[in-house]
């Protein structure tokens, strides 16, 4: 009559059902004269109890077995389809089971009315079909309860990554390589010291805008990127290489925005690379759909205080979670690291 194991609620389901199924049942059997004798009453209640017991484990078998045949939400209607012809089935020998057994506690005052059995079982079958659509309703109703709070969690996350990269921005570490860099420049060439506080206004320009976005173009992040990586190229110089083979064609899909900057932040800010052991970084596209970047390791050891790159790149993966497309996959090898992130077509983006 029950599915088995379908929520954390079912045994509250099935110890309010039990009782008032097994008396209805009785009273169908025997009619209302049961409940003047308090020996035939208990005696039946008993016994019936324990078949509807057994029954529940006989029934519970069988619907979890339906249920890891067709577990999807979009096979709901097969899952049913299956499981009440079966149980209508099973409710008419467990009827015949009924009666044998009261057969055999016979109270010559309350014989079991034979010409009930048709009723009997309609009964069982209508219990069978209001316990199956209230556990697959609790089962949905929990599954939905457990989305909604994973939602909640990655939002939560969603909303902390978008300000992970403009907090590392604004760390004294990173404002002082930028203006430390800045001052060399303005002693040593002033128009490069000018293009140098032109790229370092277009880096926080973007970030400062706070993109509301879920999803900007390839072609933009690259702009942005350009512009960080001109400051990157002023400090590191040729200790840091990289390359970049974007087509034109797969600049107009789209990306979460500041995917590139979290991404290169964590190169290089876990590597430790010099002009005479530099690191190299190859950014690409695979077929139009992912966009890949690959990277030399050369890790670096931490020591005092430090920004975690790490969580950025976490916040990264969790985003990409709750937006739904492919997740990001990220593979090492010992040398290199190799991070795919699936590009998404503008159309997806509404």
């Amino acid at each position: 009559m029950i599915i088995s194991k379908y929520s954390r609620v079912e045994p509250w389901i099935i110890s309010c059902f039990i009782l008032p199924y097994t008396i209805l049942i009785n009273l169908l059997i025997f009619g209302t004269g049961i409940l003047y004798s308090a020996n035939a009453f208990f005696t039946y209640l008993g016994s019936s109890l324990l078949l509807a017991a057994l029954s529940y484990g006989l029934f519970g078998i069988v619907a979890t077995v339906v249920k890891q045949r067709f577990p999807g939400d979009h096979e709901l209607f097969s899952r049913i389809g299956i499981l009440l012809p079966v149980f209508y089935i099973m409710n008419l020998l467990t009827v015949q089971g009924y009666y044998l057994v009261y057969g055999k506690l016979y109270l010559a005052s309350y014989p079991p009315r034979q010409w009930m059995q048709w009723w009997v079982t309609g009964y069982g079958c209508l219990a069978s079909s209001i316990l199956t659509f209230l556990n697959e309703a609790a089962s949905g109703w929990e599954k939905w309860r457990t989305a909604m709070a994973e939602t909640g969690r990655l939002q939560s996350a969603y909303q902390k990554s978008r300000l992970l990269s403009l907090r590392r921005q604004l760390h004294p570490h990173f404002l002082f390589n930028c203006f430390n860099s800045l001052s060399s420049l303005i002693h040593e060439n002033e128009k490069e010291a000018g293009k140098f506080l032109d790229e370092l206004t277009k880096v926080y320009r973007y970030l400062l805008k706070g993109k509301e976005e879920r999803w900007v173009s390839l072609e933009e992040e690259l702009k942005f990127i350009h512009a960080y990586l001109f400051l990157v190229n002023t400090r590191f110089g040729m200790a840091f290489n990289i390359h970049i083979d974007i087509p034109a064609e797969d600049a107009t899909k789209q990306v979460a925005p500041m995917s590139l900057l979290v991404v290169l932040e964590n190169i290089i800010y876990r590597n430790a690379f010099s002009r005479t052991n530099p690191i190299f970084v190859w950014m690409y596209t695979q077929k139009g759909q992912q966009l890949v970047i690959e990277n030399t390791l050369q890790p670096k050891v931490f020591a005092g205080d430090h920004v975690d790159y790490e969580e950025g790149l976490d916040e990264l993966v969790n985003k990409y979670r709750l937006l739904g497309p492919p997740e990001i996959v990220i593979q090492e090898t010992g040398i290199r690291r190799l991070l795919v992130i699936p590009l998404i077509e503008n159309e997806w983006s509404s």
